[in-house]
């Protein structure tokens, strides 16, 4: 199933003085049931006017992890470094709303969840830590799906999905559009 939402991932900190209210969950991988890797790695701050997630987990190591297959974007996923990565932001404005839990059949403008989908970066990296961070504002047109209606109260899964080694020929396509499912992604899971 896409993206469930462990409650055991979340943690919830208290709202601040400036309307900000501030998360962070776990980032797992690859899949909804792989194994922690990254402790707190992924943060959300919700205003009213849009929501700021970043992201930050070791940059997995080339031919230690299960890479995609090929897709409409990208033809040939080749492997080894330096590798792209690219990080997605998935909204779920009426949560209430979603099939349970909230996944990608909730994603559409005519869906009753009004799930939209956000590219929030695009990394090429050859090690170290993968940190990604980005803005949606309220409105905001998404790749896909409906625009962000609800930011203090939407569900947040953000996910990174690997593009295999880079591909010069490909870019900026390569660092901008999705490939894989969830199975192949490092996610993390945040609720309002």
């Amino acid at each position: 199933m896409l993206f469930a939402t462990p409650l055991l991932l979340l943690v919830t900190l208290p709202a601040h003085a400036d309307g900000a209210v501030r998360q962070t969950a776990d980032v797992v991988g690859q899949g909804e049931a792989g194994p922690v890797v990254s402790a707190g790695g992924a943060s959300a701050i919700r205003t009213a006017n849009g929501i700021t997630v970043a992201l930050k987990m070791p940059t997995p190591t080339p031919f230690t992890y299960n890479y995609p297959p090929p897709n409409a974007f990208q033809s040939t996923v080749l492997m080894g470094a330096p590798e792209v990565f690219t990080g997605w932001v998935f909204i779920f404005n009426n949560p209430d709303l979603c099939t349970d839990p909230c996944n990608g059949d909730d994603v559409g403008t005519t869906t009753p969840a009004r799930g939209g989908v956000y590219n929030f970066a695009g990394h090429i990296s050859g090690g170290g830590t993968l940190r990604m961070a980005g803005h949606v504002s309220f409105g905001e047109a998404p790749f896909g799906g409906s625009p962000l209606e609800n930011p203090l109260g939407a569900v947040i899964h953000l996910a990174v999905a690997p593009h295999g080694t880079l591909q010069s020929d490909l870019l900026p396509t390569q660092i901008n559009t999705p490939i894989g499912s969830p199975p192949l992604w490092w996610l993390a899971f945040l609720n309002p």
